[in-house]
């Protein structure tokens, strides 16, 4: 199974269904079906008495462990069935010493209409079986349902107006347990509006290792880079993912739990875990830059997925989604226990519902479930949170990563174990200097049949796998790092700025059995998007041409082409001799500022180093690179046939023992 997208979601046939992110039901009267009576005056459901558990078998020996309790979208309890939602909090009362559960956290639509006061009360109702002990701590956040209006973003919302905040606001929740109670969210934005929906906790476990619990927004409001100071610029930094990167930026070295409502989906194969909007832009902007967020967990989307990916540093974080909701009686009490074992180094994930597991057998009805999903991922807790956020002397990432060699400028492995979601949502740069990979588009298509992750990887190098590029020399996707990426930033010999003064370039590739040179030739491997006549001009060298300004392509003869502006004009191109097709290939350019060398399969090519050229230079500031296409005069053109497993720059000329074509795969 692929561990990276694990995708373990063993997906019980049941009534669950499947929905996008409009597809809560929220019709209805606040006056409708709402259930009013007290608590029951014998136990709820699920209250047991400490006997009947969770159906866990009983354990041979004895492990470290403790337990997160979660609970997905009560909103149907709240408005139907209220004695449902007091078994699950009733349960954790009841059971939190056997269970060694430190922490519970609310996912959000904790009910379904934002303004029944009636269903208010049935949850504050509910979350009061916690509030009965310190020992019993526990988070919400507001969802979608929890809102007069879903659509605002939380720093625009008429607060006074919010039930979510007379019922579950910071400063009651503050009182309630002062030693978990973190902080949250304060200042005006320049509207003069608040927005106190964004907290956080913190508890420990029994070796007194400290945890952080984000409890953030469904709708949080964020800064991009773009619209100015994120930082300094207070109408910029009062905003929400500006708020939790400070809390961050406070605790470095505490690993955290974030919670929201909506992070993942589920795709169409109700298996397969996917970013939603959202989820793209608090992995762009949050998840992957803060080492210590190792967990992730929200609602919101009807079913069960997770998803595994490795953050900046090379650090792996599970992000699961869980929503019971449409389920047979809105869940049917069903919730989520994940259980951290340390002595095992495993986080095992398991449904549960305490309101079924009360009813004896022989009196359930057929949809009824004690349990539906339950699985473990691999988690070396000591080696995760051990050294986060680590930094180089200047100031680069440290990353957990083989192939990281020093002076790594970008690095990217393009196999399930490192690309962000299944549909390639992003590919980490593994040197640690931030220039990840996105997804890019020239012509029409569907991006499934243009791209695809494949468990075909070459013999040498880190790879466990490759991306196949289907272009087609008019259609096709690309790999793209952001404008202005910092791979050649160098001063040149005259002080200005875009260059690599030195340089080894490395791919791992290969042709499919049917490449033709109507479909792949001159396609680009890896581009500097600026073409030749813009980078000549921006360096006021005597040259000019559509080309682009640095790339590996593969011309009409199934040749490797290496075209490169230097620091004194355009050198003569390198070329292999033409290969094979259906073979693996690692091709090394080395440049020690005079002279470029190509190199394929560890050997050295003919038509190489001709002339002088001094390292590579490109437009200062705004260079753009790609993977899988080339470009003409700055625009993309002819995109790659074939696979891509990695590729490697690095600013200085490796020794050929530190090349990926010299590294075991095994």
């Amino acid at each position: 199974m692929n561990k990276k997208l694990l995708v373990s979601c063993m997906m019980a046939a049941s009534a669950l269904t499947l929905a996008g992110c409009g597809s809560d039901s929220s019709s209805g009267s606040s006056q409708n079906n709402v259930q009013n009576d007290p608590l029951p005056q014998e136990p709820a459901p699920g209250a047991d008495n400490g006997e009947q558990g969770s159906g866990q078998e009983p354990q041979l020996e004895a492990a470290n462990t403790f337990t997160l309790a979660v609970l997905p979208d009560t909103q149907k309890y709240s408005r139907y069935s209220p004695e449902r939602f007091y078994a699950q909090t009733q349960w954790i009362a009841e059971n939190y010493e056997q269970e060694n559960i430190k922490f519970t956290a609310h996912l959000g639509d904790i009910v379904d209409i934002p303004d029944s006061l009636a269903e208010w009360d049935v949850a504050r109702v509910a979350m009061g079986y916690l509030e009965e002990s310190q020992a019993t701590p526990y988070s919400v956040l507001a969802g979608n349902h929890d809102v007069r209006d879903s659509g605002q973003y939380d720093d625009s919302r008429s607060n006074s107006d919010e039930l979510y905040l007379n019922y579950f606001g910071p400063e009651r929740q503050s009182g309630i347990f002062p030693d978990n109670f973190g902080g949250y969210q304060q200042g005006t934005n320049a509207d003069g509006r608040n927005a106190p929906y964004n907290t956080y906790y913190t508890f420990s476990d029994d070796d007194g290792q400290e945890y952080l619990v984000l409890a953030i927004d469904w709708n949080p409001s964020y800064c991009d880079p773009a619209w100015g100071d994120c930082i300094n610029d207070p109408s910029l930094s009062f905003l929400t993912l500006e708020w939790v990167k400070r809390v961050l930026d406070e605790h470095p070295d505490t690993p955290t739990i974030l919670t929201t409502h909506q992070l993942l989906n589920i795709a169409e194969d109700g298996e397969t875990a996917i970013f939603t909007d959202k989820g793209t832009l608090m992995w762009n902007h949050l998840i992957r830059d803060y080492d210590q967020i190792f967990l992730t967990i929200n609602g919101h989307h009807h079913g069960e997925a997770v998803m595994e990916a490795n953050n900046k540093y090379g650090h792996k974080v599970v992000m699961e989604v869980v929503d019971y909701q449409s389920g047979y009686w809105g869940g049917d009490g069903m919730m989520q226990l994940v259980e951290f074992d340390k002595t095992n180094n495993t986080m095992n994930f398991r449904s549960y519902s305490p309101y079924v597991d009360a009813i004896p057998e022989a009196e359930r009805e057929a949809d009824q479930e004690v349990s539906r999903w339950s699985f473990s991922i691999p988690m070396d807790f000591s080696s995760r949170f051990a050294n986060l956020n680590a930094t180089n002397e200047d100031g680069s990432d440290v990353i957990d990563e083989q192939g990281s060699v020093e002076g790594s400028k970008a690095y990217w492995i393009l196999d399930a174990e490192h690309i962000v979601g299944a549909s390639i949502s992003e590919v980490p740069d593994l040197s640690g200097s931030g220039n990840a990979l996105t997804v890019g588009r020239m012509g029409s298509g569907d991006q499934s049949d243009y791209l695809q992750i494949t468990d075909d990887k070459p013999p040498f190098g880190f790879a466990q796998g490759s991306v196949r590029f289907n272009g087609n020399n008019a259609d096709g996707y690309f790999l793209t790092t952001r404008a202005g990426a910092d791979i050649a930033q160098e001063s040149r010999t005259n002080g200005w700025g875009g260059a690599l003064q030195d340089y080894t370039i490395e791919a791992t590739f290969k042709l499919p059995a049917d490449w033709t040179p109507e479909r792949g030739d001159w396609s680009g491997i890896l581009t500097n998007i600026s073409s030749i006549g813009t980078v000549c001009s921006y360096h006021n060298f005597n040259c000019s041409g559509g080309d682009p300004s640095q790339a590996l392509a593969i011309s009409s003869l199934r040749e490797a082409q290496w075209i490169s502006v230097n620091d004194g004009g355009k050198g003569a191109d390198s070329f292999s001799w033409d290969l094979n097709r259906d073979q693996w290939y690692h091709v090394a350019i080395t440049n020690d500022g005079h002279q470029t060398t190509m190199y394929v399969n560890g050997s050295l090519v003919m038509r190489t180093g001709e002339d002088e050229q001094r390292g590579l230079v490109v437009v200062g500031g705004q260079q753009q690179w790609r993977l899988g296409v080339s470009s003409w005069d700055g625009g993309n053109s002819d995109p790659f046939y074939g696979n891509i497993a990695e590729v490697r720059i690095t600013n200085r000329v490796l020794p050929s023992e530190e090349w990926l074509y010299y590294q075991s795969n095994d």
